[in-house]
């Protein structure tokens, strides 16, 4: 946004490390009423806005290839970060 970027209108248009950003907006708005005033205030910020009086947004529903198709740009994302798709393993057993 501040580089002159904009939010996604829909999903799928924009994927940072594996979060579909505009499914992740239309979750907050669809639970506004949920947010505290202090989460309400920095969406605002961003210009997300709450859903107009009487809109009732539901769940972002999307196909198994979808999800796959989402995963897998993820995958192509953190290997052209890291070099690699080995996942961290935790040795503190």
């Amino acid at each position: 946004m501040k580089a002159g970027g904009s939010l996604p209108a829909g999903e799928g248009e924009l994927v940072v490390q594996g979060e579909d950003l505009g499914v992740w907006i239309a979750a907050q708005r669809a639970g506004w009423d949920k947010l505290m005033p202090a989460q309400r205030y920095l969406l605002e910020t961003l210009g997300i806005e709450p859903p107009a009086e009487g809109q009732t947004l539901g769940p972002v529903r999307r196909s198994q290839d979808e999800r796959w198709n989402t995963d897998f740009a993820s995958a192509r994302q953190f290997h052209a970060r890291e070099g690699h798709l080995r996942p961290l393993v935790s040795t503190s057993n």
